[in-house]
């Protein structure tokens, strides 16, 4: 079974696959799309706004990207975009070596499974993949375009269930998210709206010739007969924000 480094699984479970139906979630993926527009846009309207200026440095900075600003990227957009809807609900990691589809495949991956009865919903994983994102000649944009690509995964899980799957994760509400947060970034410098992401365009030089081809900018890590991943995480909630 494939697993991140600290032992979580990401790969479907196909016995308790047939089990998900979206009767536990009432939100349509319209919904979540206007939920974050009116959210965004009632920032925009506040005079001073700690999130969105902290966020607008990290995104800004030239300084390379860490585990401490991931964690700050995280949460920052969490509170300019997401409504605060991903609050002890998103957690993250790196890819492990052994997971050769991280390393010629795979930017990064969103998986999920249902929260504690008490919690209800579900909870997410994002499993980032450190042999692509953490190579020196790779410029810091595709890690934010990466952190933020699968955030919104991670929001129309949580807000939508096992629905948002249709059309390998991208719905429509994807598109119109990600038209938002490209343009609050400025166009053209992550591409959060193309599911594949040309390495060429955020090389900081350009690597040996026959080296360029494309990796998908995402996946929902697809296990036995299925296009998204669930995983088995212990009782720690280490990593949430």
């Amino acid at each position: 079974m494939e697993r991140t480094p600290s032992g979580h699984s990401i790969i479907s479970d196909n016995t308790f696959e047939p089990q998900h139906t979206n009767t536990l979630w009432t939100c349509t993926d319209h919904k979540a799309a206007c939920i974050v527009q009116s959210h965004f846009q009632r920032t925009q309207s506040l005079h001073d706004n700690q999130h969105e200026r902290i966020l607008r440095g990290l995104v800004d900075s030239q300084e390379p990207i860490d585990d401490v600003a991931i964690y700050s990227i995280m949460s920052a957009a969490n509170h300019v975009f997401f409504a605060g809807k991903l609050a002890g609900r998103v957690d993250w990691e790196w890819s492990h070596h052994s997971q050769s589809r991280y390393e010629n495949e795979l930017v990064g991956s969103t998986a999920l499974r249902y929260a504690k009865p008490s919690k209800g919903g579900v909870e997410t994983l994002i499993v980032l993949s450190r042999p692509i994102l953490d190579h020196p000649d790779i410029d810091r944009r595709l890690v934010l375009c990466a952190i933020l690509h699968e955030l919104i995964h991670c929001y129309l899980f949580i807000l939508c269930g096992f629905g948002a799957r249709i059309k390998g994760g991208h719905t429509e509400a994807f598109e119109t998210i990600a038209g938002i947060i490209d343009e609050w970034v400025g166009v053209g410098k992550l591409q959060l709206c193309n599911m594949k992401a040309d390495l060429n365009h955020f090389r900081k030089t350009q690597l040996e010739k026959g080296r360029g081809h494309r990796h998908p900018g995402c996946s929902q890590s697809p296990g036995p007969g299925s296009d998204y991943a669930f995983f088995v995480r212990p009782g720690s909630h280490r990593g949430y924000f």
